[in-house]
């Protein structure tokens, strides 16, 4: 079976329901029977740290299940507001705002322009939660490739005001945003920059920061977005920034005001997580290990890797029936690499997702069952 980069098409069938049983950092049961677990966005293991579960199961004693009011009337706790403030610290910048739901972040964050905005500048491998963005703000978009395309197009004097928005880490595509090219943008008619950066938190940079700490940049018209439910293994969504963005994001973001926000017991499990990513720095380095090993593997069997900490590998297969052997053989073998087909443009692909929980042992497993499997 040789690796191709071919398209999926939409007529293909699809990789069969998966019932997810149970789950530790690194194994799952799935369908009734015990895999390795290579699926998912929990990179650092924090879903199922100890310390996380036990802040969560102590908020939820003191105030239930569900915050069951909006943010600006009786919905807001002190662990939302404390992990509001961590947030903002740990990332930088000024402020933070809490969301619903990661994929409400960017339209929170477009929502806080109040209709000013004239065009958007949109990298075309963004995450379609920034298309969906703009397309309920109503605010009319221009794809780019590279920051060189980005800065002509904003030459174009009628886009202005505009924003630009990037994902900072494409897991999928292999791909970061050279954001050490976008940033000087602000200072030449760039409104602000949106940088979606769900998967960047907490891999990339010296600290976790992410890619804005990746490439050493800042700006006060620089505004992240991104989720609690990868690295700090929690739930829910974030917009971060300058005061006086967070604050028009209050004010003008009915995806904000009008949603019930995340219950207390994740925000505080969500401080928890952060409390770990800072003390324990050791699981970024174990994580950049494995996804090292991985990356030397995919090298042996003549497949692309990315060039930069990525803690997912994708393999594209000539068509869906491929895609459904090679995720059924793993999985005879004991291994969950799932087949997936997001409506992202990229087409269907297995995906390995790596965690710094992964031993040598599991990494070994997984070595030797994706080269048979390929190779078979």
């Amino acid at each position: 079976m040789k690796p191709d980069a071919g398209r999926v098409r939409d007529d293909e069938s699809h990789a069969p329901d998966l019932r997810i049983e149970r789950t530790s950092a690194v194994t799952a049961r799935v369908n009734g029977r015990d895999a390795l677990w290579f699926a998912g966005c929990d990179y650092l293991g924090l879903a199922h740290h100890p310390d996380v579960i036990a802040a969560l199961v102590t908020e939820a004693r003191a105030h239930g299940v569900s915050a069951s009011a909006s943010p600006t009337t009786t919905g807001t706790s002190p662990a939302h507001v404390e992990l509001e403030t961590r947030l903002a610290r740990f990332l930088g910048v000024e402020a933070a705002l809490l969301v619903a739901d990661g994929y409400l972040s960017n339209l929170v964050a477009l929502q806080s322009f109040d209709d000013t905005l004239a065009s958007a500048l949109v990298d075309r491998r963004s995450h379609v939660s920034v298309r969906d963005a703009l397309r309920a703000t109503n605010v009319p978009e221009r794809e780019y490739d590279t920051a060189a395309e980005a800065r002509v197009l904003l030459a174009e004097g009628a886009l202005r005001p505009c924003v630009l928005v990037t994902d900072g880490l494409f897991p999928a595509a292999k791909h970061i945003a050279p954001l050490d090219a976008l940033v000087p943008l602000l200072d030449v008619g760039l409104e602000a920059l949106v940088v979606d950066d769900c998967h960047g938190l907490g891999v990339l940079g010296a600290h976790g920061r992410g890619t804005c700490e990746h490439f050493g940049v800042a700006h006060e018209r620089l505004v992240i977005t991104g989720t609690l439910s990868k690295c700090l293994g929690a739930f829910g969504g974030f917009v971060a920034g300058s005061r006086a963005r967070i604050a028009s994001a209050r004010e003008h973001a009915i995806a904000w005001s009008g949603a019930t926000p995340i219950p207390p017991a994740i925000a505080r499990a969500g401080i928890a997580a952060l409390d770990v990513l800072e003390r324990e720095p050791e699981r970024r380095a174990r994580l950049r290990s494995n996804i090292a090993r991985l990356r030397a593997a995919f090298g042996r069997l003549g497949l692309p890797v990315s060039s930069f900490d990525n803690p997912v590998a994708t393999v594209s297969l000539p068509s869906a029936a491929a895609m459904q052997r090679a995720h059924a053989a793993l999985l005879d073998a004991g291994l969950l690499v799932p087949f997936v087909h997001y409506p992202d443009g990229l087409g269907g692909y297995l995906r390995i997702a790596l965690s710094a929980e992964h031993r040598p042992e599991h990494m070994a497993a997984l070595e030797a069952g994706v080269t048979r499997v390929l190779r078979g």
